[in-house]
């Protein structure tokens, strides 16, 4: 489980990309992210949770995103994405 903290932004989302890419590299069959602490999300971090989860269905692993805070479900939904999420 990676726990993200923080903004998740265009400064940020690439290091979680690659920490995305070492743990599906790893064969991990799931991969959860916990959202708990994350403060905030732009565009280019729903950028990299889009393309890691697409990542993960096209070599059969799951990535998992739990417990969002407020703002960032609220961009999850606006987005329509909402369904990705999960508590």
């Amino acid at each position: 489980m990676l726990v993200l903290t923080g903004e998740l932004d265009v400064v940020s989302a690439p290091e979680l990309a690659q920490c995305l890419n070492e743990a599906l590299a790893e064969g991990h069959a799931r991969v959860t992210l916990d959202l708990s602490e994350l403060e905030f999300v732009d565009s280019a971090g729903v950028s990299v949770l889009i393309k890691g989860k697409q990542d993960a269905e096209s070599n059969g692993r799951t990535l998992v995103l739990r417990h969002p805070t407020e703002q960032v479900h609220r961009v999850f939904a606006l987005v329509g994405l909402a369904d990705w999420l999960s508590d």
